[in-house]
């Protein structure tokens, strides 16, 4: 009994060695070792090494060898990890070999000392968060095999002034050059068919860009913040202004629109105080909220026929807004949409309009003439118009319709109604004679 009891305890002990030099053995196929203050990880099998985080971290010149040889057996370096040199601050250059097949998401993030680095041919695509962060990088050389970007690669890069991208790119996805404060100059490709959400968010100093003739699917915020940017010619391709698209853009002076936008989304011009004078062409079937709030050197927008409804808070704070024209087509006017555009002096409330919202023209404080065409009034509230505007301003009617707006319990709220022509002018005592044969007929 005892001796069977030693072989089992011997054959345990045995298969426990056995097993723990598998795992051994596993373990070492994959491990890491330090090269010249470079951190890599390896792979006996494939005799591979990828650069990899340093506990330590790196600074000064980073030179990544092609091969390295650690116990007489040679790895050749082919990819740099995710994050590999993120957050090293110490770091001034980079040297890329051309071994390197692939390199991680954000690897290079946050390197804010990197001021220049040049990207091997063997690379194709820039990861995400690549640079990002990158506050002194002012060059960057890539090759004409890069063919794709990821997010926010260029993010952050404050320092970069100019940038040409490889011809092959056709889309820069969300956020790839936000916040690059100082690019003035940036070339894109020709075959650019996509722009993401935030692509040049904040970027300060860019004055002008040229958007290739193919790019048709565009994102929101694109522009938003770009304070110095001062003209823009969209492309044919695009369909619509997108949200927020030029939102605070505080020099931009000139846009020009192409035949193909039907849609103007909200906020996309809001803000963007420089703005004089705008043509909206007239395939535009919709115009959404807020698109040129606070653009408060407006003075000239048309509104083109087909327009069904003017959205809430529209014109908002366009306080240079002296006239408009409203058309035939329109039917609502929304909560806000005049609101403190405070130089407006006449509207002319075309006949088919059915709806004017709430504070649709509170703080108009230079409106003295509302000329409502319609032989039925629109349904209004207490407050579509300024209590001052009810009190001082006239509301001109078209002859034989003004008792429709004077049993109106808002419309009344007007102390000055008076009928006119269908031109908006006073009636004369021929007008009235044939208006009055008219009715008896």
């Amino acid at each position: 009994m005892k001796n069977a009891k030693k072989s089992f305890l011997m054959l345990a002990a045995f298969l426990m060695m056995a097993v723990q030099g598998f795992a051994a053995d596993v373990k070492g196929s994959v491990k890491q070792n330090i090269v010249h203050g470079i951190n890599y990880q390896l792979t006996a099998k494939k005799q591979v090494a990828t650069v990899i985080k340093n506990p330590q971290g790196y600074q000064g010149e980073i030179i990544i060898p092609e091969k390295i040889t650690i116990d007489s057996v040679t790895y050749y370096v082919e990819a740099i990890a995710p994050e590999a040199f993120r957050d090293c601050s110490g770091i001034t250059s980079i040297s890329i070999p051309k071994s390197i097949a692939k390199i991680g998401n954000g690897a290079f993030r946050g390197c804010s000392s990197l001021k220049t680095i040049a990207i091997p041919k063997t690379i194709s695509e820039l990861p995400s968060a690549l640079f990002q962060d990158c506050a002194s990088l002012t060059a960057i050389d890539l090759p004409r095999t890069i063919n794709r970007i990821s997010t926010d690669v260029f993010r952050g890069c404050k320092s970069l002034e100019s940038f040409t991208l490889p011809s092959a790119i056709t889309a820069l996805p969300t956020g790839s050059f936000a916040g690059c404060s100082n690019l003035r100059q940036l070339e894109l490709p020709s075959g650019l068919t996509t722009l993401g959400n935030n692509v040049f968010q904040d970027c300060t100093s860019l004055e002008t860009l040229t958007l290739p003739t193919g790019l048709k699917n565009v994102g929101e915020h694109v522009f938003m913040g770009c304070s110095s940017l001062q003209s823009m010619e969209l492309p044919s391709g695009m369909n619509r202004v997108p949200a927020w698209f030029f939102e605070n853009c505080s020099s931009l002076t000139q846009v020009q629109l192409p035949n193909s936008i039907g849609v103007i989304r909200h906020d996309a011009f809001n803000g963007c105080v420089s703005l004089d004078s705008i043509y909206l062409p007239n395939s535009i079937r919709e115009l959404e909220s807020a698109a040129f709030a606070n653009c408060t050197n407006l003075r000239k927008v048309n509104i083109p026929n087909g327009i069904l409804e003017l959205s809430a808070n529209l014109f908002r704070n366009c306080t240079s807004l002296a006239a408009i024209d409203l058309p035939a087509s329109l039917r609502e006017i929304g909560s806000h949409t005049f609101d403190n555009c405070s130089n407006l002096k006449r509207i002319v409330l075309p006949a088919a309009l059915k709806k004017i919202g709430g504070d649709a023209f509170e703080r108009c404080t230079s409106l003295v003439e509302v000329f409502a065409q319609g032989a039925a009034p629109a349904k209004i509230s207490a407050s579509s118009f300024a209590k001052s505007t009810y009190r001082e301003s006239s509301l001109l009617v078209r002859f034989g319709t003004v008792s429709n707006y004077q049993i109106d319990k808002n419309w009344n709220r007007f102390l000055d109604m008076v009928e006119v022509n269908d031109q908006g002018k006073p009636i004369t005592k021929e007008e009235a004679s044939q208006q009055q044969q008219t009715l008896l007929r």
